[in-house]
């Protein structure tokens, strides 16, 4: 580590970056082009290009090209392949996109109105990017209904599980975010991102079914523990549900059919046990939630209002939502309805809002929040009624929905990428529903 990282987070120089990036390389192109399509294999690249860029974050925050940092031009680069090469224009008029291409539209009216266009041109791409993973998901469903593409996908994580296995080795922790110890997140810049991008590396494994089952439990048991490591409580928190779904299916249908109402008793059993070693273990951690959840009408008040004990709460969250609530407050009631206007935070507070429904009131008004609502609501219906999984589909979506009461996934690229692959997944299996089974187009086959 160098002086030079600090400002940054602790990051590994470029002579354990580029050996270890090379040997990554050679995986993520056998599992490329074994992903069974374009479609596939354009989610495994995709995904496997952010999580290294991550690891770079030292150049890829810097400005390269017309004041666009590194990371955002591979976002958009990745974004405009997906377009062009990838998704087939039909598919851009599915029913269940249609609250995202209302966030669209009320970003760029709202930074019309606000006098920001860029910013609405910026939150367009973070849609557009969430937009082609989904679509992308979509398709190889299609081509690949047992999901075969999701077991090489889990290659597109080797880079974090490998570099936060590095961290250990080489000792090189972060402090946390609270400042009451540490956490190994493998060189990257902040563990909020990095656990996302875990988190969707556990949703890879809970649903490729097609993977060896020795490969997937380890799989999974890696990302699990790399969660906790990175040691961000949010996610921590939100991936609660989802690691339940898994354990309490996995026990189930790990036996015969005729077995399986015995088992599932079992599992349920199982299951409140190691929530309850879990609420005991990190007790401490998330007390201050207890002390939130007690009353969050009496957290919610003027910024000036809170005493020192009270801007400790949660990470300091109660006042920074309470700072964005009034002073949406304060604006005309044009923007009371319309926000704003999106990103319009930079430059006027130093965080972000970290909740999902706080910034988009703060950046798209009322109108905003009935959109991302409307968008939660048609994929957590789209969950209830899949074909399949159901189970887990849900958990995966409330989850979700917990990371959004805490942080911001739509603001990182990390979040859209979980989302749109989670959201693709509901949607296939969604409309899978009616045959039963997968439908098959004659769509041609990608090399290998």
């Amino acid at each position: 580590m160098t002086a030079q990282a600090l400002p940054y987070g602790p990051s590994f120089g470029l002579g354990v970056l580029l050996p270890v990036t090379a040997l990554l390389l050679v995986a993520l192109v056998i599992a490329a082009r074994r992903a069974g399509s374009m479609a596939g294999a354009f989610v495994v690249v995709a995904l496997w290009m952010r999580y290294t860029a991550g690891a770079y974050h030292l150049y890829m925050f810097k400005p390269l090209a017309g004041g666009l940092s590194g990371n955002a031009l591979l976002s958009i680069g990745v974004t405009a392949f997906g377009l062009l090469f990838v998704v087939r224009p039909a598919n851009l008029a599915l029913k269940s996109l249609m609250p995202v291409y209302a966030l669209v539209g009320l970003a760029l009216f709202s930074a019309a109105l606000n006098g920001d266009v860029a910013g609405g041109i910026n939150v367009g791409v973070k849609y557009a990017y969430l937009t082609v993973i989904l679509i992308a998901v979509f398709q190889a469903l299609r081509i690949d209904p047992d999901a075969r593409f999701l077991a090489w996908a889990m290659v597109s994580f080797l880079p974090l599980l490998v570099f936060q296995a590095l961290s250990l080795a080489l000792n090189l922790p972060k402090g946390s975010e609270d400042g009451d110890g540490l956490v190994w997140i493998g060189g990257y810049n902040h563990e909020a991102a990095f656990s996302v991008a875990m988190m969707t590396g556990f949703l890879v494994g809970a649903f490729a079914k097609s993977a060896p089952r020795g490969v997937r439990v380890a799989f999974l048991a890696a990302t699990f523990l790399g969660v906790l490591l990175a040691g961000y409580r949010t996610t921590i928190l939100a991936f609660a549900p989802l690691v339940l779904a898994v354990f309490l299916t996995g026990l189930t249908l790990s036996v015969r059919r005729d077995q399986r109402a015995p088992m599932s008793v079992t599992a349920v059993v199982a299951g409140v046990l190691l929530v309850s070693v879990a609420a005991l273990s990190y007790q401490e951690s998330f007390a201050d939630l207890a002390a939130f959840l007690s009353d969050p009408a009496g957290l919610i008040k003027p910024p000036r209002d809170f005493d020192l004990l009270e801007r400790q709460v949660m990470s300091a969250r109660p006042l920074i939502w309470s700072s964005y609530i009034y002073a949406w407050a304060e604006g005309t009631p044009l923007q009371h309805l319309f926000g704003l206007g999106p990103e319009s935070w930079e430059g006027v507070f130093k965080v972000y809002p970290h909740n999902t429904l706080v910034a988009t009131l703060y950046e798209l008004g009322w109108f905003g929040i009935a959109a991302m609502i409307a968008l939660w609501t048609v994929m957590f219906a789209a969950a209830a009624s899949a074909y399949g999984e159901r189970f887990k589909l849900l958990a995966a979506h409330f989850a979700f929905f917990l990371l959004n009461m805490a942080t911001m996934p739509f603001w990182h690229v990390e979040g859209l990428a979980l989302y749109g692959l989670l959201c693709g997944y509901t949607v296939y299996a969604a409309r899978s529903r009616g045959s039963g089974t997968a439908r098959r187009p004659a769509l041609v086959q990608y090399p290998g």
